[in-house]
């Protein structure tokens, strides 16, 4: 009989679900609703590759009240777009984020698919927070507003962060004229949010040296005020990095206000899960010092969820195929889930991870050879 971690048959073809825009394809953002449809997004198409989102009904099939048959494309009018973040709000509206030829690129759709002429005029805004820009992951505030975080990278780039208002504007309330930048010395990459009930942002990413003979801090963990400040309740600075761990993919924040960071050791054999205490210290109750690894061979790390028990399901790739795990509270593996790997006859990369209301996870991805959005669907 079926149990927890393996595929659930009842999601399109077997528990994996493909989708094509006719292009290069690449879903890096998975949704699911409060009715159970599904919301994916990415980058591809043929020619330009633009925005690329489908919204899926609860057994996989593609959604006809949603775009064309299901699927929809945005396009800035650059020659490269692509969605990386994403986003509802409680309107039912959906927010993607990404880039479009090296600057920041958000876009608010309606319910079903049209772009939401409220939101800059046409539903779509673009800026630059440095010579590359990317947003890399979007938070709807209570109060409506939209926080972006992403990176000025490759060359002597940092973390960023962007506030806007409802209508698609910078928020000069935040940082400098809306925009927030965090410098850990070297090529620093956002590539997570997460937000405290109190405000306070949380991101996560990596940082490699600019120049030879500089320090390669692998990981990173920034927390910053509501305002954009760095916060100094953070490890005295509002700035870490991970020891032995690579890079940083996913974050969360617990009930309790305790940080989980989800990546990949160095030497990317293993996923690691880190849980930090508020004050930005090793929280010495999970898994004995902080950290809990889960071998897996060539792995890569890239979505993690919290479940409410407290579990923490962290997903990524292993050989090309999907791979997951799941963790007790404590960090100790939970052999009940195992460690599930997904295959589909190609080689699949994991870019994201969503948590049904009744438990069951979708991963999406990007399946290589023909370039298409995959989907795979677990019990827990």
């Amino acid at each position: 009989m079926p149990g927890p971690g393996d595929l659930d048959k009842s999601f399109g073809s077997g528990g994996k679900k493909t989708i094509t825009f006719s292009g290069v394809d690449g879903a890096n953002a998975v949704l699911v609703q409060p009715n159970g449809r599904i919301v994916v997004a990415g980058g591809g198409g043929a020619g330009t590759s633009t925005f690329c989102v489908a919204r899926l009904r609860p057994n996989g099939t593609l959604d006809a009240t949603f775009g064309p048959a299901g699927k929809r494309r945005v396009t800035f009018g650059g020659d490269q777009e692509a969605a990386f973040g994403a986003a509802l709000q409680p309107d039912g509206k959906i927010v993607l984020v990404g880039d479009s030829d090296f600057r920041v690129a958000v876009a608010r759709l309606n319910a079903n698919g049209t772009p939401d002429t409220t939101f800059s005029g046409d539903g779509k805004r673009v800026f630059k927070w440095g010579s590359l820009s990317r947003a890399q992951a979007v938070i709807v505030l209570p109060n409506g507003r939209l926080l972006i975080a992403g990176f000025s990278g490759p060359e002597t780039g940092n973390v960023q962060l962007a506030r806007l208002k409802p209508d698609g504007a910078l928020d000069p309330t935040f940082g400098v004229k809306g925009i927030a930048t965090v410098d850990f010395n070297g090529d620093d990459f956002g590539l997570a949010m997460a937000r405290h009930a109190n405000g306070r942002i949380v991101v996560a990413g990596l940082s490699r040296p600019t120049l030879p003979g500089d320090p390669d801090l692998g990981a990173v963990v920034t927390r910053v005020r509501a305002n954009g400040e760095l916060d100094p309740d953070f490890a005295g600075t509002g700035k870490i990095n991970l020891p032995g761990t690579s890079n940083a993919r996913a974050v969360l924040i617990q009930p309790d206000r305790k940080i989980v960071v989800a990546g990949t050791a160095d030497g990317s054999q293993k996923l690691t899960v880190t849980r930090l205490r508020t004050n930005g210290t090793p929280d010495p109750t999970f898994d004995g010092d902080g950290t809990a690894t889960v071998a897996f061979p060539a792995a890569l790390a890239t979505g993690a969820v919290l479940q409410p028990d407290g579990k923490i399901v962290v997903t990524g790739s292993s050989n090309g195929r999907f791979a997951a795990a799941r963790l007790n509270a404590n960090g100790a593996p939970d052999a009940t889930f195992g460690t599930p790997v997904v295959e589909f006859g190609v080689a699949t990369f994991a870019h994201a991870v969503a948590r049904q209301p009744n438990g069951r996870l979708v991963i999406a991805g990007q399946r290589t050879t023909s370039d298409d959005f995959a989907l795979a669907r677990l019990l827990a």
